[in-house]
């Protein structure tokens, strides 16, 4: 009987959220090394930003699971938005969590700009893409996507 009531405890601890993703803020932190930049002041991201430097993406998996949405290879350039639009405001992102949904405002001074949305799923939080990235970037991103495949297979 000791035994059962053990299990059924072990079993109850099971519902959590992976570590990384229990928090809007871990999952930008999870983010941020997926790209190694978790220990990188706000201003030098926002330099290397600014010379259009590229991040290198060192965990490519840790990257993917970042997003409650990703669907494929053509959602890199989605994520590689959001994470520019993340890392420039490390210290000057505010976060409104409601229910499930969290909000990340980038730019608390431009409301113009939208915010990162998260959404949380079987106990984790992650980055919805498509609530994150405004319809025309999203669009534009991805014509250049369906360009870039188009004379790839060209070139084969």
């Amino acid at each position: 009987m000791a035994v059962f009531a053990l299990a059924s405890l072990a079993s109850c601890t099971s519902d959590k959220a992976p570590t990384g993703f229990e928090s809007p803020s871990a999952t930008i932190d999870s983010l941020f090394r997926a790209y190694g930049v978790q220990d990188m002041s706000q201003d030098e991201a926002r330099r290397r930003l600014q010379a259009h430097e590229r991040f290198e993406l060192l965990d490519p998996a840790l990257f993917r699971s970042c997003f409650s949405d990703w669907q494929g290879e053509h959602d890199q350039a989605l994520g590689g938005f959001v994470f520019g639009q993340l890392v420039a405001a490390k210290k000057d992102m505010q976060i409104e969590v409601h229910g499930d949904t969290a909000r990340v405002q980038v730019a608390p001074a431009s409301p113009e700009l939208e915010p990162i949305v998260l959404v949380k799923q079987d106990f984790a939080w992650k980055i919805d893409l498509r609530q994150s990235v405004p319809p025309q970037i999203r669009q534009s991103l991805y014509e250049v996507y369906r360009r870039a495949r188009r004379a790839e297979r060209r070139a084969q």
